[in-house]
């Protein structure tokens, strides 16, 4: 299978003084400085549609939209032989999971193969929270982390409009993109006192009010309070704690809530009216 949103990206051609507003560190910088998207938002929805709603892209398999949490599965990651994770994403996300009620989920199948959303949050019967997260170090942009997240939403509704799924169908769904504190001060959005760059998040913001008008959908960015070094300790107490060695899979299972990472302690960067 292709890789989805390259060939959505290839198709808008977001590219301005040579450099591409969706994947490259400098033109989102560019970005924050002219607020020029380069492609429409109408433009982004087509072609999305275009591309997923095919044969070859179409979400398909048996666990669609199926909810995992602690309750019905053992949230694992990949720790170094010093106890660091190896991907410190997946280890985020799986103490995220750890540390909140169990109407958190974590890798919602979404395209089928490989293609999941980071995490869902279910709020009552009728409301669903779709998450992208993103690392302290991460070289996707947010302006990626919201067209990736977008790149799911029609995912989902191409699965309820081809009812390729009936299971975990909802009435209402958001996007949310989360990332430490970090994350928003390498991409010029917080600055180095912590303080956000209003300027830039205003940019932002005009930019979300249209793709949350063309897509009918919210998006929010949300900022965790953890830095990389104290959760870095957090995961080598459990390491050591479960007396492990070596290069191995750690359960997060009975391992300690981090309360940073607890949701009423989430901070909103900008979201859409």
């Amino acid at each position: 299978m292709k890789d989805i949103l390259k060939e959505v990206i290839s198709r808008i051609e977001p590219e301005k003084n040579d450099y591409c507003r969706i994947r490259h560190k400098k033109g989102w910088i560019e970005y924050l400085e002219d607020g020029d998207l380069i492609f429409a938002p109408d433009e982004l929805h087509r072609t999305l549609r275009r591309v997923i709603d095919t044969k070859e892209n179409r979400p398909r398999g048996d666990k669609l939209l199926f909810l995992r949490n602690t309750r019905n599965t053992n949230p694992q990651y990949t720790a170094r032989e010093d106890g660091t994770p190896y991907r410190p994403e997946e280890a985020l996300e799986r103490f995220i999971i750890v540390s909140n009620p169990d109407n958190f989920y974590y890798q919602v199948p979404i395209g089928g193969r490989k293609e999941s959303v980071d995490m869902g949050i279910k709020e009552g019967k009728s409301k669903f929270i779709f998450v992208e997260l993103k690392p302290w170090d991460s070289v996707n942009s947010p302006l990626y982390a919201i067209v990736e997240s977008l790149k799911n939403f029609i995912e989902y509704r191409i699965i309820l409009e081809r009812k390729i799924a009936t299971n975990n169908t909802f009435d209402e769904v958001e996007l949310l993109i989360l990332a430490p504190k970090e994350y928003y001060k390498a991409y010029n959005l917080i600055d180095d006192t912590g303080k956000y760059r209003a300027e830039k998040i205003s940019i932002v913001r005009v930019t979300l009010n249209k793709l949350s008008s063309e897509f009918q959908v919210r998006i929010s960015l949300m900022a965790l309070q953890l830095d990389k070094d104290s959760f870095f300790r957090s995961c080598k107490r459990l390491y050591q704690n479960k007396k492990l060695s070596g290069q191995k899979k750690v359960s997060v299972l009975g391992a300690d809530p981090i309360p940073n990472l607890a949701r009423n302690d989430w901070k909103l960067v900008v979201s859409s009216a």
